[in-house]
């Protein structure tokens, strides 16, 4: 193979998932890469329009993409920012903890790995911009109550029933614990910077201390809390 081939082989473009395009294809945007696109177009909209103003058209000019192929991976204005709040705030898989003989240090990673997507510059600058408009949009406040009635999916939610089962405990209502949980870590966190309260460094740094004190705290009065055990088996 001359140079040339080889340095034309190793530029060949690529799609989402890492694998080369078939001969032929044209060099077209992939699909996730138009998704990606858009809903940054969305947020840049939400934030500099509002939710009202944020329409399909002007989301269309955002992306540099035509309406028809909004319309096309997205059914409704309402199902574009109903995707974009869901894969931006909720829909969070950070990296798996294997460290379960030690469960205050998995839940500290686990915090960390969420504290980490959730409290970003532009996660928060979306935050601050969905409060101010639930105030006036009546299809936001009910994407963030539709979203909010999805909490048995959270993954701190997840998280606490597998220790509940691993420890033999029986709890009437994970989702509170899980509320209260991310309350004492990412959600304290999470106030201060929408107040604009904390630097992001200042955050950066001081996410593992508070987290690993909460997680001890938060575990320990949990075990107290959980006094009804199950018969060990």
């Amino acid at each position: 193979m001359s140079k040339n081939g080889h340095e034309a082989r190793l530029s060949a473009p690529h799609n989402c998932d890492g694998r080369r395009r078939g001969p032929g294809r044209p060099p077209e945007m992939e699909e996730c890469e138009r998704r990606e696109r858009i809903l940054d177009a969305a947020c840049m909209a939400l934030q500099q329009c509002g939710y009202h103003a944020a329409s399909m058209d002007r989301v269309a000019q955002l992306s540099g993409m035509s309406k028809r192929t909004l319309y096309q991976m997205f059914e409704s204005k309402q199902d574009l920012f109903h995707t974009l709040v869901s894969s931006r705030l909720f829909n969070v898989t950070p990296d798996k903890c294997h460290h379960m003989d030690d469960p205050a240090q998995e839940l500290t990673e686990l915090l960390l790995n969420l504290g980490s997507v959730i409290l970003r510059p532009d996660r928060i600058s979306l935050i601050r911009a969905l409060i101010t408009e639930s105030q006036e949009s009546e299809d936001i406040r009910r994407i963030l109550t539709t979203l909010r009635a999805g909490g048995k999916d959270n993954i701190l939610t997840t998280w606490l029933d597998r220790y509940v089962h691993h420890k033999q405990y029986v709890v009437n209502d994970i989702s509170m614990y899980s509320n209260m949980l991310f309350g004492m870590t990412i959600g304290d966190l999470m106030l201060q910077s929408l107040a604009c309260a904390s630097e992001t460094l200042w955050v950066e740094q001081n996410m593992r201390p508070r987290f690993q004190r909460a997680v001890r705290i938060f575990l320990a009065g949990f075990a107290q809390g959980c006094n009804c055990p199950c018969v060990p088996a």
